[in-house]
């Protein structure tokens, strides 16, 4: 695991249940997470899996709250489960995010119409190559949001080459992420459009 991964997981661990902590965590995400719902077109229907969830599921938590989908949370690290689980109930929010344990990359993982993969989530092609079967049963609605790390932090973060055209893009103003690809899973092709 990468230096920037495991502070990042050892603080998120530490202060996660401190509701001034996640609060001010989420903060920075806010909008952004409003883009990414909105580019993947996220609806109340839907059931979202956030891919490497953590200890914080600031991600799963915004994306409920700010879609009203069904959210489902995934990650491989038993500790972050407990954590994210913890969370999520003292928010309240246990009848609308699920946390479970699972390797995004190897694992089944339940059906869902829309998944967001968290930066730290590796890795990226086997996870995207998982998804498409995960999303596939959504018919031609699957799509999956792949946060990509900035120039120079492919090390840290990992690598990720969805074998299809870019249509577009938009930068964030994050200190470790760039942009967010969608890739659509349709029964004749896959498709990526950069946000």
């Amino acid at each position: 695991m990468s230096r920037i991964k495991s502070a990042v997981g050892a603080l998120e661990r530490r202060l996660a249940g401190q509701a001034w902590f996640f609060h001010a965590y989420t903060f920075p995400y806010r909008a952004l997470l409003r883009r990414e719902l909105r580019l993947a077109a996220v609806q109340p229907d839907d059931v979202l899996l956030n891919i490497g969830c953590g200890s914080a599921p600031f991600s799963a938590v915004l994306a409920a709250q700010f879609s009203g989908a069904r959210v489902i949370a995934v990650d491989m690290d038993p500790r972050a489960v407990t954590g994210a689980r913890s969370l999520v109930a003292g928010l309240g929010l246990s009848s609308r995010i699920e946390v479970v344990l699972a390797d995004a990359a190897n694992d089944p993982l339940p059906p869902a119409s829309v998944a967001l993969v968290a930066l730290q989530a590796a890795p990226k092609d086997d996870i995207w190559q998982n998804l498409r079967h995960s999303l596939s049963e959504s018919g031609n609605r699957g799509r999956a949001l792949f946060r990509i790390p900035r120039a120079g932090l492919e090390s840290e973060y990992g690598h990720f080459t969805p074998g299809t055209a870019v249509r577009g893009e938009v930068y964030h103003r994050m200190p470790t992420f760039e942009r967010t690809i969608l890739c659509a899973v349709r029964a004749d092709r896959s498709v990526c459009k950069v946000a």
